[in-house]
Protein backbone atom coordinates (compact mmCIF):
# COMPACT_ATOMS: atom_id res chain seq x y z
CA UNK A 1 0.00 0.00 0.00
CA UNK A 2 2.85 2.36 1.38
CA UNK A 3 6.30 2.73 -0.55
CA UNK A 4 9.24 1.94 1.44
CA UNK A 5 11.10 4.08 3.60
CA UNK A 6 12.67 7.01 1.70
CA UNK A 7 11.50 5.71 -1.74
CA UNK A 8 8.57 7.29 -3.61
CA UNK A 9 7.01 5.23 -6.37
CA UNK A 10 4.07 6.31 -8.66
CA UNK A 11 1.11 6.65 -6.51
CA UNK A 12 3.13 9.03 -4.40
CA UNK A 13 3.80 10.94 -7.30
CA UNK A 14 0.43 11.21 -8.59
CA UNK A 15 -1.37 11.99 -5.57
CA UNK A 16 1.21 14.68 -4.93
CA UNK A 17 0.37 16.50 -7.92
CA UNK A 18 -3.35 15.28 -7.18
CA UNK A 19 -2.71 17.51 -3.68
CA UNK A 20 -0.75 20.66 -5.29
CA UNK A 21 -4.01 20.79 -8.26
CA UNK A 22 -6.06 20.73 -5.19
CA UNK A 23 -4.46 23.15 -3.27
CA UNK A 24 -3.99 25.79 -6.64
CA UNK A 25 -8.23 25.12 -7.09
CA UNK A 26 -9.04 25.91 -2.93
CA UNK A 27 -6.40 28.63 -3.48
CA UNK A 28 -8.32 30.33 -5.97
CA UNK A 29 -11.62 29.75 -4.45
CA UNK A 30 -10.44 31.57 -1.54
CA UNK A 31 -9.24 34.15 -3.30
CA UNK A 32 -12.53 34.81 -5.31
CA UNK A 33 -14.06 34.70 -1.90
CA UNK A 34 -12.05 37.36 -0.63
CA UNK A 35 -10.51 40.72 -1.50
CA UNK A 36 -10.91 40.12 -5.26
CA UNK A 37 -14.64 38.86 -6.58
CA UNK A 38 -14.55 37.08 -9.38
CA UNK A 39 -11.94 39.27 -11.18
CA UNK A 40 -9.63 36.09 -11.91
CA UNK A 41 -7.00 38.92 -12.89
CA UNK A 42 -6.46 40.52 -9.95
CA UNK A 43 -5.79 36.85 -8.41
CA UNK A 44 -1.85 36.30 -7.27
CA UNK A 45 -1.50 32.98 -9.16
CA UNK A 46 1.97 33.69 -7.81
CA UNK A 47 1.38 32.82 -4.14
CA UNK A 48 -1.68 29.88 -5.59
CA UNK A 49 0.80 28.23 -7.53
CA UNK A 50 3.75 28.60 -4.08
CA UNK A 51 1.36 27.28 -2.40
CA UNK A 52 0.56 24.22 -4.82
CA UNK A 53 4.36 23.51 -4.43
CA UNK A 54 4.44 23.44 -1.36
CA UNK A 55 1.58 21.24 -0.49
CA UNK A 56 2.91 19.08 -3.13
CA UNK A 57 6.54 18.80 -1.50
CA UNK A 58 5.15 18.61 1.97
CA UNK A 59 3.02 15.65 0.82
CA UNK A 60 6.18 13.98 -1.11
CA UNK A 61 8.24 14.15 1.87
CA UNK A 62 5.57 12.92 4.56
CA UNK A 63 6.05 9.66 1.69
CA UNK A 64 9.25 9.79 1.46
CA UNK A 65 9.67 9.69 5.51
CA UNK A 66 7.17 7.14 5.39
CA UNK A 67 7.40 3.44 6.44
CA UNK A 68 5.43 0.46 4.02
CA UNK A 69 2.89 0.43 6.86
CA UNK A 70 2.45 4.29 7.12
CA UNK A 71 4.55 5.56 10.10
CA UNK A 72 6.39 8.56 9.62
CA UNK A 73 9.77 7.92 10.22
CA UNK A 74 9.09 4.73 11.58
CA UNK A 75 7.51 5.06 14.86
CA UNK A 76 4.99 7.96 14.36
CA UNK A 77 1.43 7.17 13.61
Amino acid sequence: MYSQFFKLNIKDISRGLIVAILAVVLGAIQNALGEHGLDVAAYDWGSILDLAVTAAVAYLGKNLLSTEDGKVLGSIG
